[in-house]
């Protein structure tokens, strides 16, 4: 039905001009849109002249050459390019890096670039940072880059500039701050390097802890208060916590200690070290004092355990009758020992040796009774005994619940058996 309306309307037309060529001769050219179509033309005298884009748009057909300009054209403009195609980017990081396959998906799998690859142009932001100088290793290790919006980020760019620097990625964490929030910390950083012999406090710090910049600041982004800190308490922390042998990664990756007086900082690592703590740790800077004293008697009892044996290989051997490196081998079976407090190792051998009346041997054949809890083995073998069974081997003590509980039963079933047969 509605074709046949469409040709009807189309017949009139075609009469309506047929008339209109025999009366009057044509002063104007008129083309009628079909119909359904999203733009209409009228007659060439009186037409609105269409936006730039709907011109670049129909400018392509051949129908309306007639009605081209050069001004209907819109030039190209990579400032206006929105999104990248997922597979455009790895052609493109590809083409620019040689990367694995484990890289390039954790490059594409951040969430912020899976988040925004669709509405920024990633592309040119990745062409941006390649100008400045930055590394495979920083979009590898930063993939979020990627994601930054242009214009800040060349904003952000230029504060970082500002400062001395040696390499662009040694600040390529500080690209994610907010502009305000980078700036104050850049004008804080060149306001003190007159006061250092380093060109900023993030390289004083990768001088004394010998550790890379890029490591550094890898670390420092997440904790800005030590950049911002006064310089004279946080240089004394720092050099409390070298000569107290502090681990450089240690101090990196918990820098809360940062926050306390120098004195507290200096007399907490002072009691670790007097209660021969073999590896001191920040968090016993800032920890309640409770806990510290905990983790201080601790200390001393395993000292006071191991005695004359340097660690808990010797003391192992020692007490089992076997050589350092049999002991060693026996412990390496099952590596989650060699984390076990010589203390607790202590009270298990006491009781398997003395008590349960367990041999060396069987020990070493299952050396994972070392980790397990000791009231649980206690409970085991005397319920085990009260059965009247005697464990060949100690594996039984270690398994779950489960398979424990189904060996007992199927003992347990095997006794009534022998029983009954006996009375029989």
């Amino acid at each position: 039905m509605l074709r046949s309306l469409v040709r009807s309307v189309q017949s009139a037309c075609t009469l309506h001009l047929h008339s209109k060529t025999h009366t009057a001769p044509l002063i104007r050219t008129t083309v009628c849109r079909a119909l359904f179509t999203q733009y209409e033309y009228e007659d060439s005298t009186i037409l609105k002249k269409p936006s730039l884009a709907a011109s670049a748009r129909f400018s392509s057909h051949p129908s309306q050459i007639g009605n081209e300009t050069d001004s209907d054209y819109v030039p190209y403009r990579a400032d206006l390019e929105t999104g990248s195609r997922m597979s455009v980017l790895v052609k493109e990081l590809r083409e620019r890096f040689r990367l694995t396959e484990n890289e390039v998906q954790r490059i594409v799998g951040d969430d912020q670039v899976q988040r925004f690859h669709r509405n920024r142009c990633l592309i040119q932001t990745l062409d941006t940072l390649l100008l400045e100088g930055v590394t495979k290793q920083s979009f590898v290790e930063y993939p979020w880059l990627l994601a930054l919006d242009h214009k800040r980020l060349e904003l952000k760019l230029k504060l970082i500039k500002t400062m001395k620097m040696q390499d662009i990625n040694h600040f390529v964490p500080f690209l994610r701050l907010t502009i305000p929030r980078l700036r104050k910390l850049v004008s804080i950083l060149n306001a003190e390097t007159g006061d250092l012999s380093q060109k900023n406090r993030v390289y004083y710090i990768s001088e004394k802890l010998g550790v890379r910049p890029e490591i550094v600041t890898k670390y420092l982004s997440k904790r800005l208060f030590i950049l911002e800190m006064p310089y004279d308490m946080f240089e004394k922390n720092l050099q409390h916590m070298i000569h107290y042998n502090v681990s450089p990664i240690n101090i990196l990756k918990d820098l809360w200690a940062f926050r306390y007086t120098p004195k507290s900082v200096e007399l907490r690592l002072e009691r670790a070290q007097r209660a021969k703590k073999d590896k001191i740790m920040p968090w016993m800077v800032r920890c309640p004092e409770p806990i510290l004293q905990r983790s201080l008697k601790l200390s001393l009892d395993e000292l006071q355990v191991l005695g004359q044996f340097t660690s808990v290989v010797e003391y192992l051997a020692h007490r089992l009758g076997f050589s350092v490196s049999e002991a060693k081998a026996i412990m390496d079976r099952h590596p989650q020992v060699h984390t076990v407090r010589v203390t607790k190792i202590k009270e298990v051998l006491d009781y398997l040796l003395n008590e349960a009346k367990f041999t060396r041997f069987e020990i070493a054949q299952v050396p994972r009774i070392l980790c397990h809890s000791l009231k649980t083995t206690q409970k085991r073998m005397e319920e085990l005994a009260s059965y009247g069974c005697r464990p060949s081997t100690l594996v039984i003590l270690c398994r779950s619940r489960r398979e424990y509980d189904k060996f007992l039963q199927q003992w347990t079933d095997q006794h009534r058996k022998k029983q009954q047969e006996s009375a029989d």
